[in-house]
């Protein structure tokens, strides 16, 4: 799909690791510049996880000599994807201005810690340390009051996925600009990314404003997650919470045999604490209830459905031999670069690409990707939001939704969060009579994207056949719970159903406490980027001569995708990983959370000796009743004067904080837009930083159907034929 692409990536982070893999195995070039000696993680499963396919070179770009063979790739590459912090790139020459002056045509993505453009952008990017001073720490359940550190990285495999998106957006416009230019992003814009399910404030309508919680009291920390008779988790996820459970045939045998009170939670989970994981399994799924077990972190790569779908791939790593591993998510109807082993130290470098042509110039639009036509017919969350962030980019898209709206709207934030940058028509697709506009739209688009249910999908004309039917062209993307591949590709799919089965539950509990339930909807966030990687790559190879390509991507196929820190080896056996604490402070005494005297906190990532070094000779033996002997500020000032990286945790009111800081809004990093039900919606905003091409914000989330009438004239419907359609009821 993206094989005429060629991309230098440089650093040793998970997130940009994981963007150029995505890349890869999305059939670019990737050469994978490394330091004398290789990458530290050689020899590990992260390592071979997340460098598959790609090529390896060895420069020291401390010396003139590794500059000068770095920039004669630079010259043939069309894009430059790294970790440096502005000062480190533009000591190497890497430096936006500089690149622009010797390479015009390259892309320049960067993975800093905070935005490219804030004030702590030199800071460490260590995903703990940017969680603290975001205030992420404040979003996590757990077992006792305070912050609570994440396990799963969030803002890592966020920014992987903006970093590849961005990075394919800006090489859209070079299509029609013939420049390249910035598409940075970081790990704090990572968070954000998964944060307007929890961050939004609303002047006024039907959604209150989050309430703060006591810091000193814990977070619920399940909801539907009961343990069953032999001691399995079970996770549920009926998001009405209409399902009565005592519908099922299995609690009619408790109910007979025990006193159970199933008005409360209390009631529930003793209920389900009489009978086996097996026994509740059959009856929810028999009732098309959403229900998966809660395993170990890992053991999703012997799902069934996980290697029926190809989520698992069997790869011969030069290092560790046999394995199977997680694969990167996408199907495609062409074929994709997978499954492509690590690369030995120096294998494939010694390859030259040859000197481009340079691209042909035009004027340059005023965003990124204007003129981009995207038709959502999603739902929810898990597919719906990657063409949000389209529009955040400039794309018009348009919604389309049933007359009652989209079923997530109940959950105000969440469908703000998913419908941010769109506009709504309010289409009966289950009339006949919808068709002949269904089919203009269609025509119209360049992209087409949903998330339903395949065969339901189907009987509304959006089958792949049907779609291809009105435009052969058209790029298509679509979402599922389960994959198509499986038994299971008509089953329902939540985000907590994949997090569970992922072992982020459990992971994200600490080392022997029960599993808890993960906020912010995690793996719908994971998955619509995801798409919206498969849509930004469909996009480019669509615009640069290509057919219209079918992607598709899966909530399952992410649960197994963020397994990455682990494989199975020859002995079928998964690699050791490490693990939250059971405290949840963290996950070393050299990177955690230590509270100090004052009743603040500080984070501290301490990952090289002399750091360690540093931390022994301030705090002595115990660094925890040290850190206790300290306030917050004088402890940070003492570790920063001793060279290890830290911060401090931001907590009380992190949500507020971060809105009302005049500096967020002077940096695009919060839209506040005007929306009729719920007044003046402030959001996360711009998840990238395009240099001269500003990210804008222009409309929030549509009222149903509130763009129809526009929409309908613009495909070509007259005033009297909308009206007849309203009449009729198959518009709204």
């Amino acid at each position: 799909m993206l094989g005429d692409l060629r991309i230098v990536e440089i650093g040793q982070g998970m997130a940009v690791q994981v963007a150029g893999l995505m890349l890869s195995e999305l059939s670019a070039d990737v050469l994978k510049v490394e330091r004398p000696g290789g990458d530290p993680a050689r020899g590990t499963a992260p390592f071979a996880n997340w460098n598959r396919g790609k090529k390896s070179l060895v420069l020291d770009l401390d010396t003139a000599e590794g500059r000068a063979a770095l920039d004669e790739r630079l010259a043939a590459a069309d894009a430059l994807l790294h970790q440096f912090t502005p000062a480190r790139a533009k000591a190497l020459g890497l430096d936006d201005a500089s690149l622009a002056a010797r390479h015009p045509h390259l892309v320049v993505t960067g993975i800093t810690g905070s935005p490219i453009n804030h004030p702590d952008a030199e800071r460490s990017d260590d995903e703990l340390l940017v969680a603290a001073r975001l205030g992420v720490l404040y979003e996590n359940d757990g077992h006792r009051g305070g912050p609570i550190v994440w396990r799963y990285r969030a803002g890592g495999w966020s920014a992987a996925h903006l970093a590849a998106a961005g990075l394919l957006a800006r090489l859209v416009m070079r299509l029609r600009t013939g420049r390249g230019g910035p598409a940075h992003t970081s790990i704090l814009q990572g968070h954000l990314g998964k944060l307007p399910l929890l961050w939004a404030r609303n002047s006024m309508g039907p959604m209150p404003n989050p309430v703060t919680y006591a810091p000193d009291q814990p977070r619920a920390i399940a909801q539907q997650l009961f343990q069953c008779q032999g001691g399995d988790w079970l996770q549920i996820m009926d998001p009405t919470r209409q399902f009565d459970y005592a519908t099922m045939p299995t609690m009619w045998e408790v109910m007979a045999e025990a006193d159970v009170d199933l008005e409360t939670e209390e009631g529930q989970a003793a209920a389900f604490r009489r009978r086996p994981l097996e026994a509740w399994l059959a009856d929810l799924r028999a009732a098309d209830i959403a229900a998966e077990p809660a395993f170990p972190m890992g053991e999703v790569l012997r799902h069934e459905d996980a290697i029926a779908n190809g989520y698992v791939i069997e790869v011969d790593d030069p290092d560790l031999g046999p394995t199977r591993q997680p694969n990167t998510p996408f199907h495609s109807d062409v074929p994709l670069a997978q499954g492509r082993p690590a690369p030995r130290l120096g294998e494939g470098g010694d390859a030259r690409w040859k000197p481009r042509t340079a691209p042909a110039g035009g004027e340059a639009p005023a965003e990124v990707l204007e003129g981009v036509r995207v038709l959502d017919f999603g739902m929810f969350l898990a597919g719906p939001m990657g063409p949000s962030m389209m529009g955040d980019m400039g794309a018009d898209v348009i919604k389309v939704e049933a007359l009652t709206g989209d079923r997530i709207r109940f959950m105000h934030r969440y469908y703000q969060a998913a419908a941010r940058s769109k506009r709504s028509l309010a289409l009966d697709l289950t009339r006949p009579e919808a068709q002949p506009i269904l089919e203009r739209l269609i025509r119209w688009a360049e992209i087409v994207h949903h998330n339903m249910r395949f065969k339901g999908a189907a009987k509304l004309g959006l089958g792949e056949d049907g779609i291809r039917r009105h435009n052969p062209d058209v790029a298509f993307n679509y979402a599922s719970a389960y994959g198509q591949r499986g038994s299971r590709g008509n089953w329902p799919g939540y985000d907590s159903i994949f997090n569970a089965i992922a072992g982020w539950e459990f992971e994200n509990a600490g080392e022997g406490n029960r599993p808890v339930f993960i906020r912010p909807g995690t793996l719908d966030v994971a998955t619509a980027q995801s798409c919206l990687v498969a849509l930004m790559a469909s996009l480019y190879a669509r615009r640069s001569g290509g057919r219209g390509v079918t992607t598709h991507t899966s909530l399952l196929g992410m649960a197994a995708f963020t397994q990455g820190e682990r494989l199975i080896g020859p002995d079928g056996a998964l690699t050791d990983t490490w693990h939250l604490d059971r405290d949840q402070t963290g996950f070393s005494p050299y990177h955690r959370i230590y509270e100090c005297a004052d009743g603040q906190w500080i984070a501290v990532a301490a990952h090289k000796p002399a750091q360690q070094a540093a931390m022994r000779d301030l705090l002595g033996d115990d660094f925890e009743a040290a850190a206790k002997a300290h306030s917050a500020a004088d402890l940070l000032a003492a570790l920063e004067a001793a060279g290890v990286p830290c911060d401090a945790v931001v907590f009380e009111d992190a949500m507020h904080r971060f809105f009302d800081d005049p500096l967020n809004r002077e940096l695009g990093l919060i839209s506040v837009l005007d929306q009729p039900l719920y007044g003046i919606v402030e959001q996360p905003g711009a998840y990238w930083h395009f240099g001269d091409v500003p990210v804008v914000f222009k409309r929030c989330c549509p009222a149903v159907g509130e763009h129809s009438d526009e929409i309908l004239r613009e495909i070509g419907y007259s005033d009297e034929e909308i009206a007849a359609f309203r009449e009729a009821g198959i518009v709204g």
